[in-house]
């Protein structure tokens, strides 16, 4: 198979890469080659900027199956200042308007096309479960969110499937957000965030890599698919399951109000606030996962 994965340096592109190079003919289009080659460097697929002559893209890109756009600066990265804001959203969608304008003048068409979304579209509630049938909840990771999947309709005519898969909180060893999760428990001040009752939506790497690869080879999936465990948990579950994991107490709270006081927006929306969401289409669909519940997940993740 033919893959070409638009925007894979962060940690889902990575682990994607990582698990298709080698079995499959993939081509990487990014904005910044330099860094994808010291990244990538020996791994075996082509690497591609978005700068080059369109000549040269539509020669790479032609005879492909499958089109995977991580494209996105990453949501944590910096504060959530009105320019912040502005580069979080023209980060998602100008790949896209790229993509459609690329494909419609080489005149490219793929068996699908998968799109990244997220779990924030749904915005965040203590007590309603969420499953791809609902709506776009509100805040600005669910107006951010909705914009992006909203721009990603565009891509829907070169492809005989468009999949988009809203990633929940990614539990990875290599990073995302399971490292500053882990940090205090190392110095034995971990504890709950907040009042620790808002929902984590969660998955491991390797499943999101697995469903995102079961999807891909699916060729009945189509539409909006949630990419999280079947087992969500409460904050101080899963605060209490990585000390326990780490052999280190979790006693020492963090309060909402210093959180807020730090990073503003973004720790509420993104640390004391949450969402139960289950991935409803994706078990319907017969999709597996190796870490069902967050103790599995971290014993793989973390180690003994």
């Amino acid at each position: 198979m033919k893959i070409v994965v638009a925007g894979g340096t962060g940690l889902i592109g990575t682990a994607l890469l990582k698990r298709v190079a080698g079995k499959n003919d993939v081509v990487l289009l990014t904005r910044r080659p330099e860094e994808a080659y010291k990244h990538f460097e020996g791994a075996g697929f082509q690497i591609l900027s978005w700068s080059q002559p369109e000549e040269q893209l539509f020669a790479a890109l032609q005879n492909s199956d499958a089109l995977i756009n991580l494209s996105g600066a990453g949501i944590a990265d910096a504060p959530w200042t009105a320019k912040r804001k502005a580069v979080l959203l023209k980060s998602r969608v100008e790949p896209i308007q790229k993509l459609s304008a690329l494909l419609q003048h080489a005149d490219l068409h793929f068996s699908v096309i998968m799109q990244a979304s997220a779990v924030g579209f749904y915005g965040h509630h203590a007590k309603q479960i969420f499953t791809e049938s609902d709506a776009a909840g509100k805040g600005y990771l669910a107006d951010l969110t909705a914009e992006w999947e909203k721009a990603a309709q565009v891509l829907r005519p070169f492809a005989d499937r468009l999949v988009l898969f809203r990633t929940g909180v990614v539990l990875s060893a290599d990073g995302g957000a399971l490292k500053p999760m882990m940090l205090p428990f190392r110095f034995f001040a971990g504890g709950k965030i907040g009042s620790g009752r808002q929902w984590v939506s969660w998955i491991d790497i390797e499943d999101q890599i697995g469903a995102m690869l079961f999807l891909l080879a699916n060729k009945t999936s189509e539409g909006v698919y949630n990419l999280t465990a079947p087992q969500p948990v409460r904050q101080s579950e899963l605060a209490k399951a990585i000390g326990a994991r780490m052999k280190s107490p979790a006693w020492l709270p963090v309060p909402g109000v210093a959180l807020r006081l730090v990073m503003g927006q973004m720790a509420d929306e993104m640390l004391l606030k949450g969402a139960l969401v289950k991935p409803d289409k994706l078990l319907q669909a017969g999709y597996q996962f190796q870490s069902a519940d967050i103790e599995t997940a971290l014993k793989h993740v973390i180690g003994s």
